[in-house]
């Protein structure tokens, strides 16, 4: 084998019978070129020669970034949503998405701003069914349509909306446009199921609307104490601190529910219940 150079053995001169090791030849790595530094890149991307690794992937990504800046260099690039520039320039209309989970993009790096993208929150599910300057807005959508009905047929009543749980990803579209009637000028009442999960979107969609206020529909969420218990002992509900948005006199009102490791779901309020909160709006 150290004939054929499979392996090689140590020197001669070692006074032992057998060789304490060997060396295969196949076995050693070879360093990992990096294309990227010595790539010419444009001023825009010119950090990318500094950086310390690159996939194979990420490389391919920049070069596409590279060329398009360079085709574009003296244009005035009118600003589109970021999956019609992801499609245009990588292909694929959700790779920016992706590339804006990784490190290339950062302040002095790649940014929506200088691929001439933004990105616009997902629409919100409405109907206008008043002139009211608020909205309601409900977790679940079977009760979105009981509630599109029942306010339609009302003489006073608020825009009703309807959202799920990707509502915390939409409170953008409050400030930009619901149901054709621009931007929310009152406020976003929220009303979901009670119960952890429906407590946990509430406060995120809280937390994430900086222009429209959302508060708890209080009448609707308080309804809630008096309809039976669902699914008791199957509820965890530790850690949930919901009288952060509810406040604490509506979340002392349904402890019993919680104590009992229970949900109260929005459709277990019935329609008539609905009705005549409707009835008693202002």
């Amino acid at each position: 084998m150290a004939d054929n150079n499979t392996i090689e053995l140590p020197p001669r001169s070692s006074r032992r019978p057998w060789p304490g090791h060997i060396i295969v030849p196949a076995c050693r790595t070879a360093p990992k070129s990096k294309p990227w530094v010595a790539y010419a890149w444009r001023a825009e991307l010119g950090w990318a020669a500094s950086l310390r690794t690159l996939s194979d992937e990420l490389f391919s990504d920049l070069v596409a970034i590279n060329t398009w800046l360079s085709r574009h260099a003296s244009q005035s690039i009118p600003i589109v949503p970021v999956c019609y520039r992801s499609a245009e320039i990588l292909g694929k209309e959700k790779r920016l998405d992706d590339l804006t989970r990784t490190t290339l993009f950062d302040s002095g790096r790649l940014t929506l701003d200088l691929l001439a993208c933004t990105r616009y929150p997902p629409p919100l599910p409405a109907a206008v069914v008043g002139p009211g300057p608020d909205v309601l807005i409900v977790e679940n959508s079977d009760t979105y349509w009981v509630l599109d009905e029942l306010l339609s047929n009302a003489a006073n009543h608020p825009i009703g909306a309807g959202s799920g749980r990707t509502f915390p990803a939409q409170v953008g579209a409050l400030d930009a446009d619901v149901a054709g009637r621009g931007s929310v000028t009152g406020t976003a009442w929220y009303w979901g199921d009670f119960d952890p999960a429906g407590i946990a979107i509430a406060e995120a969609a809280t937390f994430a609307s900086t222009a429209v206020p959302i508060r708890p529909a209080r009448e609707l969420w308080s309804v809630m104490a008096d309809r039976p218990i669902q699914v008791r002992d199957t509820v965890d509900w530790s850690g949930v601190n919901g009288d952060r948005f509810l406040g604490p006199e509506l979340w002392s009102q349904l402890a019993h529910i919680r104590s009992a490791h229970g949900r109260i779901a929005q459709e277990a309020v019935p329609v008539t219940t609905l009705a005549q909160w409707v009835k008693g709006l202002r």
